[in-house]
């Protein structure tokens, strides 16, 4: 595979995980994912680690928080592909309810993969919100 190849490849592997997540398909949103995946997210736990527990983040955080009007775009994604190994870097536009009140956030994305059996799968996943500056 090329270069320019390994990026489209990566590149339809994240639009359609996004699109998995806005419509709440969650079979889909890990199928792209390695079962010993590890994720830190922008809510608890601090770190998770394996699909079971990526699985439950989107079912029983993301899914409720979002409803049935959540916001969730990708914006600014850069990709780096390497032989084996490759990262993609992005901002996620994202809104939900906390305490019956509509709320948006942007966060910053970083997606770690692999190529296992000559297919992408990432194997990492990090989701962060700034810190406000005072």
């Amino acid at each position: 595979m090329s270069r320019f190849d390994d990026i489209a490849a990566l590149n339809a592997l994240i639009r359609d995980w996004a699109a998995a997540v806005r419509a709440k398909d969650v079979d889909r949103v890990v199928s792209h994912h390695a079962p010993d995946l590890l994720m830190y997210d922008v809510v608890g736990p601090l770190r998770s680690q394996g699909i079971d527990a990526y699985r439950t983040s989107w079912t029983e955080q993301f899914f409720p928080w979002a409803g049935s009007d959540g916001r969730f775009e990708l914006r600014d994604i850069a990709i780096t592909p390497g032989a084996d190994v490759a990262f993609a870097t992005g901002l996620i536009d994202c809104g939900g309810t906390e305490h019956g009140q509509r709320v948006e956030f942007t966060l910053r994305l970083t997606i770690g993969f692999e190529k296992r059996d000559g297919q992408w799968v990432i194997v990492h996943e990090h989701h962060s919100e700034p810190l406000p500056h005072e």
